[in-house]
């Protein structure tokens, strides 16, 4: 999992602080050629808009994507990759 060995949870000692998460490459930010890396590109998207732009980045996204994809395989990414993304803000 990336942490180091603790038993945090056994005896209530805190997770310690992960490091900061990498920017995107530009690459990254380029709408892929195959769905299996769809949900990379939208965590790569989503990465780099500001907060305050977080839910035009999403829109945009969205429809870039569904573009390519379609409106429901689109969705289901987005439904996986904001469950956690938004919730690591």
């Amino acid at each position: 999992m990336g942490l180091p060995a603790g038993r945090y949870a056994a005896q209530g000692e805190l997770v310690p602080d992960q490091a900061p998460r990498p920017a995107p490459t530009a690459a990254a930010l380029e709408l892929p050629a195959d769905l299996v890396d769809l949900e990379g590109w939208l965590v790569a998207v989503l990465r780099q808009a500001p907060a305050d732009g977080i839910f035009a980045a999403v829109a945009r996204a969205e429809r870039i994507a569904a573009e390519q994809f379609g409106a429901k395989k689109t969705v289901a990414a987005l439904r996986r990759v904001l469950s956690v993304e938004l919730a690591n803000r």
